[in-house]
């Protein structure tokens, strides 16, 4: 599941958006690990914790907030297939080596067609309307005090755990979040 940062601009047609970079989110280093530590200077644990796609496009080396957008693509090996998600929020629970997220997304494409999928993620235009959000759960191998803030194991199935508290919380933000 990748992760692309794109330059945005509203045109008379809709939302342009054009592919800069791939980027990541994970790691020692990556904006997610930052947000948290910075947050959390107290180091508390576990911490719950908050970010915008803004602050993280804001944490990024070259981030412009206002100009630019983070797009999952959330099938990139499929065939003829987009699947493209704008990131709208991160929640994230950290505990001392492990942080499960939930993550706030808006449906840019949902399983449309194309006969040339890469070049159409390279640019393109996003009628304005009302899309739908939907939720997704992940979880990095990091947390307060140690860990890579690697993404969790990817397989068929790339879900998380989830202890009372910390499902409490994400999933109380995320409804929040989803609620019209």
């Amino acid at each position: 599941m990748p992760f692309f940062l794109y330059d945005v601009s509203d045109t008379s047609s809709g939302r342009s958006y054009r592919c800069v970079r791939p980027i990541r989110l994970a790691g020692t280093t990556g904006p997610l690990a930052k947000i948290q530590h910075n947050q959390n200077a107290s180091q508390e644990c576990p911490f719950e914790w908050h970010a915008t796609a803004a602050d993280i496009v804001g944490v990024l080396p070259d981030g412009k907030a206002e100009q630019q957008e983070i797009v999952i693509d959330l099938k990139p090996t499929v065939g003829c297939n987009v699947s493209l998600y704008r990131l709208l929020d991160v929640w994230g629970f950290s505990c001392e080596e492990w942080t499960p997220l939930a993550l706030r997304l808006e449906c840019l494409f949902v399983d449309v067609d194309q006969a040339d999928p890469r070049k159409f993620k390279e640019s393109f235009t996003v009628i304005e309307a009302k899309r739908e959000c939907v939720g997704e759960f992940l979880y990095l191998q990091g947390g307060v005090h140690s860990g890579s803030w690697n993404w969790g194991m990817i397989g068929r199935v790339n879900g998380t755990l989830l202890w009372p508290k910390a499902f409490s919380y994400l999933a109380g933000e995320l409804g929040k979040a989803l609620q019209p």
